[in-house]
């Protein structure tokens, strides 16, 4: 798929090393091998070894250079216990309580890459997106002035591709909110395919044409972006936002010539069921949700992902490592 080769091609000039906390589900393992042979990444697996191998002897996989790490048997477990222990002693987190929270991989992977032994990480396959990000929200943490972290999905069809958000953390965005998810998507966009990106703000209205508070909050965030510099149109229904004879029609004063690549929603119920029935009714990839707005890489599978979205979602990590 030529649009996410492209991808896959930029993070094999310079491959980064992504920690994957999963290693027990055999879709990782099976990603893993493609991604050692086509030289998208530097893998490392977290969990026994002894398992991890037995596994992959089963699976008849050739992981040659993986690297597997027994997080209970680090060099490493104390040091990060004790960084741990400084970042949430605030929260009432004890010395105690910071080595049991690291016996879970996804905690002792997310302070691999606070530790800067880890370039990126990729989590989700097993666990809910809540507990990918509430690792990432206690230790990663926000980027400078990024309020909220966002998530994006990439939805590909053939050489087409949008980016939809927010999909998966901001229930009810304010219109500040909205703004920065258009930021932060408009910038994803743009740094993963090097082209230009445009947002539509959607609304059920479209320059006017309906009234109500999700309007004027909508059509809020709008001029906020647009105050800070960003390529935005809106408040635009879906159809005039894909459409350019029916962007035409509902709204000729906008520039319907200059296609829009990133949607962003009005709510997290808008964009998660939009991103859901897009991908499963009118057979589109979704690959994601790509987490914007923090300090590093860490990124979240869906429970349903396949081996193919977890290679893509980690050539999308490394190429943001990159970054």
């Amino acid at each position: 798929m030529e649009v996410l080769g492209s991808i896959i091609t930029k993070a094999r000039k310079n491959p980064k090393k992504i920690v994957f906390p999963e290693a027990f589900d055999e879709r990782i393992l099976k990603a893993s091998e493609t991604i050692l042979k086509q030289e998208i990444a530097k893998v490392i697996l977290l969990g026994n070894p002894k398992d991890i191998l037995r596994k992959i002897d089963e699976l008849k996989l050739n992981l040659k250079g993986v690297e597997i790490i027994d997080h209970l048997k680090s060099e490493k477990f104390d040091l990060y216990a004790e960084k741990l222990f400084e970042l949430r002693k605030n929260k009432g987190i004890s010395l105690d309580g910071a080595k049991k929270i690291l016996k879970n991989e996804l905690y002792f992977g997310t302070m691999m890459l606070y530790n800067n032994d880890a370039d990126g990480l990729v989590c989700g396959a097993s666990h809910t997106t809540s507990d990918t990000i509430r690792a990432a929200f206690k230790i990663i943490k926000t980027k400078k002035d990024i309020k909220k972290v966002s998530g994006a999905m990439l939805m590909v069809k053939e050489n087409k591709v949008l980016l939809f958000a927010d999909c998966a953390v901001i229930p009810d965005p304010s219109s500040e909110e909205l703004a920065e998810i258009a930021m932060l998507s408009i910038k994803t966009f743009e740094n993963l395919f090097n082209k230009k990106a445009k947002a539509g703000m959607l609304s059920y209205s479209t320059i006017g044409s309906g009234k109500g508070g999700d309007v004027e909050r909508v059509r809020e965030a709008v001029k906020i972006a647009k105050k800070s510099g960003l390529n935005v149109v809106g408040e635009i229904q879906a159809d005039a936002a894909l459409i350019e004879n029916v962007c035409e029609r509902k709204c000729p004063e906008i520039n319907c010539r200059e296609k829009i690549n990133v949607l962003v929603f009005p709510s997290l119920n808008a964009g998660n069921i939009s991103y859901k029935l897009v991908e499963r009714l009118g057979n589109v990839r979704a690959i994601g949700p790509i987490l914007q707005g923090l300090k590093k890489p860490m990124n979240d599978l869906s429970r349903g992902c396949s081996v193919q979205d977890i290679v893509d979602l980690t050539a999308i990590t490394v190429v943001q490592a990159q970054k």
